[in-house]
């Protein structure tokens, strides 16, 4: 179970929101508790709601010498036991396409906040660039860590996966809407930053009748629209031309929820819909028969309409810079092809246990399973892959991806199914008391 409560040693319970409302009263505790932790056994210590086989997971009280402060830390190599909306949650790389990274992109501080590095400026000063060209480390994951920047196509998995939305669970059937998504949405971004900023400030949520978000995105317009980029973030609904050979992006709640204009040139609507084809091709099937939404994180610059007069006063007008988009089933998992909503879907109905490790930057030849299983008796979790293509490259790929999983959990030590022969699912892996679902 995850929450906002922790207990201190000897059983005292303290908000983790205190550290922001609080920050007094947070220092006062924490200081009074410091030694009591630093000397009590594990099961004494500082801990948040989360278990592992049943324990509970301590936590360490830290003091900053620099800041002369204290805080909260996660015990070392347990961050990927919390649960994924733990505040102290620590994704494995190895099992996404994280491990794509330098070391440096992604910095998990003790606290639960992340730092990150992006590959556009957030300040609006011409065309998104780089923001600083100082080579990174290099990393101690060789032949697998290349990428040196988060582009907007890292963004959105980062913010999916710490407002753990990558994950289902039984208990989440009718809970997982897109209006709660964007929720979700809205607090991971309160705990990640970038270019000194909270991404929050500048990440602006929309969905149709949603008046707080609207409230929230004219707010931020109106504050930091002038000096800053913003994130714009949504389900889209259409790619449409207009007269003067641009495209017009439609989010869902345009006009009954955010009131905003937003265009895209044409350049970057073509790069769009190359660099997502799974998205442009759902986009283009009419509405009621979609499977699946697409969601959409848009660079953009921003202001409002104050034309004196105009119809229009009280609007926004956005233009998008770039962006990336994501598709994710009506449970809100991301897939990257057919083949894997065709498994996701099941997966769900069949009341199972799984995460879905996303791509973030990573180039195709990094291996990570498709889905992961967590309800079956290997603890570490249960690998999914998923065969889609027959050419001649995507052969050796697939060998490639083979050996590996062979290798790293034995043969039958994981699932697959091959898309282009077997037309029917095969069976999934047995859950932990054994009753096979498929």
């Amino acid at each position: 179970m995850t929450g906002t409560i922790i207990i201190l040693p000897g059983g005292e319970r303290f908000q983790l929101e205190w550290r922001r409302s609080d920050p007094e009263r947070w220092e006062r505790r924490l200081k009074a508790k410091y030694n009591e932790s630093r000397s009590a056994e594990r099961s004494d210590k500082a801990r948040c709601l989360c278990q592992h086989r049943g324990a509970a997971l301590p936590l360490q009280i830290r003091y900053r010498a620099d800041s002369h402060s204290f805080h909260l830390a996660v015990w070392p190599n347990e961050g990927p036991l919390h649960e994924k909306t733990c505040a102290f949650y620590k994704p494995d790389p190895e099992k996404s396409g994280r491990a794509s990274y330098v070391n440096g992109v992604i910095r998990e501080g003790e606290d639960g906040d992340v730092a990150v590095t992006l590959s556009i400026g957030l300040r609006r000063k011409g065309p998104p660039r780089p923001v600083d060209d100082t080579p990174l480390p290099a990393s101690d994951r060789a032949g697998q860590a290349r990428q040196r920047r988060m582009t907007p196509l890292g963004l959105p998995h980062l913010l999916w996966e710490r407002a753990g939305l990558t994950e289902w669970r039984p208990q989440f059937a009718r809970h997982r809407t897109p209006t709660v998504a964007l929720g979700r949405i809205a607090s991971a971004g309160t705990r990640i930053r970038a270019q000194g900023r909270l991404i929050s400030d500048l990440l602006c949520p929309v969905a149709p009748g949603h008046e707080k978000f609207g409230r929230r995105f004219h707010a931020i317009v109106r504050t930091e629209g002038q000096e800053n980029h913003l994130f714009l973030i949504g389900f889209m609904e259409a790619l449409e031309p207009d007269p003067r050979g641009n495209f017009t992006m439609a989010l869902s709640g345009q006009r009954n929820g955010y009131r905003c204009f937003l265009t895209v040139p044409a350049a970057e609507r073509n790069r769009l819909a190359r660099s997502h084809q799974l998205a442009a091709a759902t986009l283009a099937l009419p509405e009621a028969a979609r499977q699946a939404h697409v969601v959409a994180l848009l660079y953009v610059a921003a202001r409002n309409i104050g034309t004196p007069n105009s119809r229009w006063r009280g609007w926004i007008q956005a233009e998008v810079r770039t962006g990336a988009l994501m598709t994710v089933s009506r449970s809100m998992l991301p897939f990257e092809s057919s083949h894997e909503l065709a498994v996701a879907d099941p997966l769900v109905t069949a009341g199972r246990a799984f995460e879905k490790p996303l791509r973030f930057d990573a180039e195709r030849d990094l291996v990570f399973p498709d889905f992961i299983l967590q309800d079956t008796a290997r603890s570490a979790g249960y690998p999914m892959e998923v065969f889609g293509r027959t050419d001649e490259a995507y052969t050796a790929r697939r060998a490639e991806k083979e050996n590996y999983y062979n290798m790293t959990f034995g043969r039958g030590g994981w699932w697959s199914w091959d898309a282009t022969t077997e037309s029917r699912i095969p069976a999934f892996p047995p859950t932990r008391k054994g009753a096979t679902l498929s």
